[in-house]
């Protein structure tokens, strides 16, 4: 019986992915690097924005982690500014969705590598505010996904077990993460998801107007 549901944030409850390689790539593309849409999905989406500004501009010779964070912040920041002016779009049928979780005392929570200072504003301008029991983010867990940590980690305040959980994800890193925890998955339809094998998900949705009628049956 599922008594926890698990929800990465970015391309998941909002459909924001888009947004954020714009913002990336506005930084980026000043120094010479240049990132496809078809990579970004592959290789960056969902492994915060650490990791993703270290790799890249490490490709240009630039390690120096100061720098690094200033960028990092320079960037969370400009999507902040893009948040407020309604730039991310939730999820058609998430509201509905919640509501019906909510309904049935079934957790809810937020799995993230985003900042949570980001992730309160999205939910603020979305109004989404208090439809999740917790939000875990960046700087609630130690290993980034593709690690289990995130996902642990919100077990553990939800007091559920991993056979109690199931995880919403549309990235490989969030994927893996969930698989490692141990717990199931249904993936939101993402360019990334013709890199992960359909026999290891519940089901692919495109948004969340698909799954409500059959969850229960789960």
């Amino acid at each position: 019986m599922i008594k926890a549901v698990l929800f990465d944030f970015d391309g998941v409850v909002v459909d924001s992915e888009p947004v954020h390689y714009r913002t990336f790539m506005q930084f980026l593309k000043p120094l010479g690097i240049r990132v496809s849409m078809k990579r970004w999905y592959r290789e960056f989406a969902g492994t915060g924005s650490k990791n993703i500004f270290t790799v890249l501009l490490g490709e240009v010779g630039i390690t120096d982690e100061k720098i690094i964070d200033e960028y990092v912040e320079k960037r969370k920041n400009l999507y902040g500014e893009l948040v407020k002016k309604g730039k991310v779009k939730v999820r058609k049928g998430i509201k509905e969705f919640l509501t019906m979780l909510k309904e049935r005392r079934i957790k809810t929570a937020i799995v993230s590598g985003g900042h949570k200072e980001n992730i309160s504003l999205a939910l603020s301008v979305a109004g989404l505010d208090g439809y999740f029991d917790i939000v875990i983010g960046s700087g609630d867990y130690k290993r980034r996904k593709p690690e289990p940590d995130a996902f642990l980690t919100a077990m553990k305040k939800l007091n559920a077990k991993e056979n109690e959980c199931l995880a919403f994800e549309d990235s490989i890193s969030g994927f893996t993460a969930a698989k490692r925890a141990g717990i199931k998955v249904v993936l939101v339809r993402s360019p990334a998801v013709e890199y992960i094998n359909k026999k290891e998900v519940i089901k692919v949705i495109k948004d969340f107007r698909d799954f409500q009628n059959v969850f229960f049956r789960l």
